[in-house]
């Protein structure tokens, strides 16, 4: 029995306009309510931009206010430190199961 090739999608950073692999980025959601969510799940329904999962990365995301340009529209300050605090507890969090992991 053969075993299946699975199609490994990738996506474009909204950061350096490169092709990574899904596994490797982290996902903002647009809503229809013009809501903005940070999807670590890749779960949310809606339009998706994609930022590299690198500290790096992220802050330029923040600093340079990408995910005005990328969903269109003008994103207030309160609402990027809403997902700046979203996305350091996650991160925060996966680091921590990966030293429990180590262990």
């Amino acid at each position: 029995m053969m075993i299946e090739n699975k199609k490994q999608y990738e996506r474009k950073s909204i950061v350096d306009n490169k092709k990574y692999l899904i596994s490797d980025l982290l996902r903002f959601s647009k809503q229809k309510d013009n809501q903005i969510y940070f999807d670590p799940e890749f779960k949310l329904k809606g339009r998706g931009a994609y930022c590299l999962n690198n500290i790096s990365q992220l802050d330029i995301l923040f600093k340079r206010k990408l995910l005005n340009k990328a969903f269109r529209q003008n994103i207030t300050q309160e609402e990027y430190d809403k997902i700046r605090q979203e996305v350091n507890k996650w991160v925060k969090m996966k680091l921590k199961e990966n030293q429990t992991l180590i262990k």
